[in-house]
């Protein structure tokens, strides 16, 4: 009896050290899932906060061009938090971060590939209200946005600096600088899992498909030029793209639309139009891209450089606590959206 008991605790023991503690304790090395458990974990967290406030409170309303500049920048900031404590922490190099200076030819074709980005975007946002009132579903509701028509000076600035410039920088900053660099160095890893994440971030069901068109084209500026200032640069060429050619391919608003029937054709029309143009647009661009890429890879074999070299993260290491709690929390964000 005594000689099975000791047996059990020795097993038990080993089970213990050899898969509990190491799936619990804290992680040695940076991983996916401590990303995922941070950021979705703060974002419930606001969510919460931001939707149990009550209005009457507020000096703005929830939908204002304040309010929603409010809670904007408090979850951008919560990305930039994370960022710089993950960075800090596991001391990671700036250029699996930020990657490297691919040249200026390359900043000038990642600009150019906001064009064909925002074709795509603003389609698919086009289409997808299209088939939810040709098959009568209802319009899927925003957690986060604002309804006013601002034409002042410094309600355009903020437009410009909340929906604009600080998400081209923090968030890609975030996932295709940080989320991408912590990925194995396998296409099919970095480019959709950046793009879903970002998307899921968004917690906006109306607009799904278009940040994910967003995400995809800013995945695919990453990979082949390793540098994140030039997905913020294509996030910057989308926006200028989207205020010089609004006229020909505009944003159906889902609120001027009851059915099917009321849906202007001639915007229907434009965004099939617009889709495959910008498709066509995107795989040149893409296509010239891909020759920075295979540069930088025959330099980095070449001069056996650090700079092409991924972070080395066992796998597992990405597979622990974190990683559950980061999708129940990513779960719950979207569950109480």
């Amino acid at each position: 009896m005594e000689e099975s008991s000791r047996d059990w605790k020795k097993l038990l023991l080993s089970f213990w050290r050899n898969r509990i503690y190491p799936f619990v304790c804290p992680p040695k090395h940076p991983n996916i899932g401590l990303i995922l458990m941070a950021a979705f974990g703060l974002s419930f967290v606001m969510q919460m906060i931001w939707q149990g406030l009550p209005e009457d409170k507020l000096f703005f309303s929830k939908t204002s061009l304040i309010g929603y500049s409010f809670v904007m920048v408090f979850r951008l900031l919560a990305l930039l938090l994370i960022y710089v404590f993950t960075v800090e922490q596991f001391e990671i190099s700036e250029h699996h971060t930020w990657g490297r200076n691919p040249g200026l030819g390359a900043f000038f074709m990642s600009f150019l590939v906001g064009v064909p980005c925002m074709l795509i975007s603003v389609s698919a946002h086009n289409l997808f209200i299209f088939a939810e009132l040709k098959m009568e579903n209802p319009i899927p509701s925003q957690l986060y946005y604002y309804v006013t028509t601002e034409s002042s000076r410094y309600g355009l600035i903020l437009i410009l600096l909340v929906t604009v410039i600080l998400p081209a920088l923090i968030e890609e900053l975030f996932f295709r600088g940080l989320v991408y660099g912590l990925l194995p160095e396998k296409w099919y890893l970095r480019i959709p899992i950046p793009a879903l994440l970002s998307t899921l971030f968004a917690t906006n069901r109306l607009e799904f498909f278009t940040f994910f068109a967003i995400g995809l084209c800013a995945s695919f500026v990453r990979y082949y030029t390793d540098s994140v200032l030039c997905c913020s640069l294509m996030r910057i060429g989308m926006a200028c793209a989207t205020l010089f050619l609004s006229e020909l391919l505009p944003t159906q608003d889902p609120q001027t639309v009851q059915n099917a029937i009321d849906y202007n054709r001639t915007v229907l029309y434009s965004s099939f139009i617009a889709l495959g143009i910008g498709c066509v647009m995107a795989m040149v661009i893409f296509g010239q891209l891909f020759y920075f890429h295979y540069r930088q890879k025959e330099e980095d074999r070449v001069y056996d450089s650090a700079e092409g070299k991924a972070l080395s993260i066992p796998t597992a290491a990405h597979f622990r606590l974190g990683f559950f709690l980061g999708i129940l929390f990513l779960i719950l964000c979207w569950a109480f959206s």
